[in-house]
């Protein structure tokens, strides 16, 4: 039997401290249910009773990660189902959980998605793959657990270079106890992307971005009426060149990008009623949103830091 570079090898070689919307390290109990769950519709019963047939796709995720992990069983169950789904349940070590999780689910990608029409009764899969892959992920968002199914692994969510270089950047330079409120509309504004209330995700995003220039013209002391928003704010901040002036013609598309861009998915997407039909905002633009905010915000912050310096 092969090597397998497990996820739980993976990810020690990958160990991060910095802050977070997203915690890694613990497996909360309605997780492991839901998860539990997703399992065993979408690989199905132990055995086609009919012909007494074996569902081998149990056999081989307790036997790879029987092997993998040094251990006769993996939950001391004698049935390889039992096993697998015991081991969601009771398994400590997150990493050798995440091992199960990915192997299952690239079980149900490849595997299960194989299985006809008339295959999935056979088995009792009352779950698509597709559904299954959709279902984990969102799981593992509301539960705030920083991973997802991608591309056929379990990846951290800071693996992600948009993320890892933006969002966290931002999380850490709001930390900072004179950002406060900005933090808080931050989190929030992630914690609405988690439950899937978009719009106000894009709501929040925008007051974030808000309340962190109207924390540096407070610190700096610079004069602004309390009702301005984010374009009247970057009046302000360009009055007292807070970014450098010599940028020319790039300065003044920088600033275009920063009055333009948020404020106008806020004002079309978050920012209004919904009229007499719902509104369904995309999920793709709630994370476009939280990205521009963030990335902004980094930017704003870091130029904040550098006059601080001199």
């Amino acid at each position: 039997m092969p090597i397998i570079d497990i996820f739980s090898r993976r990810m020690r070689r990958a160990e991060k401290t910095e802050p977070d919307v997203y915690q890694y390290d613990e497996i909360p109990e309605t997780l492991r249910v839901q998860v539990y769950r997703i399992f065993s519709k979408s690989i199905g019963n132990s055995y086609y009773k009919l012909f007494n047939e074996r569902n081998k796709i149990w056999d081989r995720l307790r036997e790879t990660i029987a092997q993998e992990l040094g251990r006769i069983t993996i939950a001391h169950q004698d049935e390889p189902r039992k096993d697998c789904l015991h081991f969601l349940q009771s398994e400590q070590d997150i990493y050798q959980w995440m091992d199960l999780v990915e192997l299952g689910m690239q079980a149900i990608d490849q595997d299960c998605r194989k299985y006809g029409f008339y295959d999935r009764p056979r088995w009792g899969i009352t779950q698509i793959p597709d559904d299954a892959i959709k279902e984990l992920n969102f799981r593992f968002r509301d539960a705030r657990l920083g991973y997802q199914y991608e591309n056929g692994q379990i990846v951290r969510i800071d693996n992600q270079l948009i993320h890892a270089e933006v969002t966290k950047p931002a999380l850490q330079l709001l930390s900072d106890p004179r950002f406060k409120g900005a933090e808080e509309e931050f989190l929030k504004a992630h914690e609405h992307y988690r439950t899937r209330e978009y719009e106000d995700c894009i709501s929040n995003a925008l007051k974030a971005f808000e309340s962190t220039l109207k924390a540096i013209c407070d610190l700096n002391s610079w004069e602004y009426s309390p009702g301005h928003r984010a374009s009247d704010l970057l009046k302000v901040i360009r009055r007292e060149k807070l970014l450098p002036d010599y940028l020319d013609t790039s300065f003044d598309q920088l600033y275009g990008t920063l009055h333009s861009g948020l404020p106008k998915v806020r004002n079309e997407a978050g920012g209004h009623g919904q009229g007499a039909v719902p509104r369904q905002t995309p999920d793709y633009i709630a994370a476009y949103a939280l990205h521009l905010a963030a990335s902004k915000i980094v930017l704003l912050l870091r130029a904040f830091q550098a006059t601080e310096s001199k």
